[in-house]
């Protein structure tokens, strides 16, 4: 995989990654709803999956099974410490993903509907993990078909931290984010129906 297309591939796990990581005093609430609005309206990226597995299976798979999918995540874990139902996980809790490279990517969870729907914001003033994004929303919207599948809806809205390369992060945002996004239905589909 050529290194830009790699270093930006990492989106499966955080759909974004900053090298300038602003302090997480520096996004409102406000502004972060904003974005999460954007995400469902106007996302600078969206795929759609299907997936023949069932919606409580990929909802639990895309939250929380990384490891088993992306090349690049180690661990995931969650702290709940900040959760909205103490000690549960929820809006609040903090998905941590440790990198091959021991880098850490932490994201907070902004909306938790088992299992039609999640979203995150990175944390990037928390984590170590480098690359070209001030921020970024991943937003996840599960379907059940009436045929037993899953259709899913990923929508990205992200940052570049420089005005100078935007355009090139981007592209290279968007290539990775749809080739982690078709490995990912790829993956889920050869895997034994749970």
């Amino acid at each position: 995989m050529p290194p830009l297309s790699k270093a930006v591939s990492i989106f499966v796990a955080c759909v974004a990654l900053s090298s300038h990581a602003q302090p997480a005093n520096e996004f409102s609430d406000s502004f972060i709803r904003e974005q999460f609005e954007k995400a469902k309206s106007d996302p600078n990226n969206r795929v759609l999956l299907d997936i023949d597995q069932s919606i409580e299976m990929v909802f639990q798979a895309l939250l929380a099974e990384l490891p088993d999918y992306s090349d690049d995540i180690i661990s995931t874990l969650f702290d709940n410490s900040n959760s909205l139902r103490r000690d549960e996980l929820d809006i609040g809790s903090r998905r941590i993903s440790t990198m091959e490279n021991e880098d850490i990517l932490i994201q907070k969870i902004i909306l938790f509907d088992p299992p039609n729907s999640f979203a995150y914001f990175t944390e990037m003033s928390e984590s170590t993990v480098n690359a070209p994004i001030d921020y970024s929303i991943g937003l996840y919207q599960l379907t059940e078909q009436t045929n037993g599948r899953t259709a899913v809806k990923v929508s990205a809205v992200f940052r570049p931290s420089s005005r100078l390369t935007a355009f090139l992060v981007r592209f290279a945002f968007n290539r990775a984010f749809e080739q982690d996004f078709k490995n990912t239905e790829e993956y889920l589909n050869s895997i034994r129906r749970r």
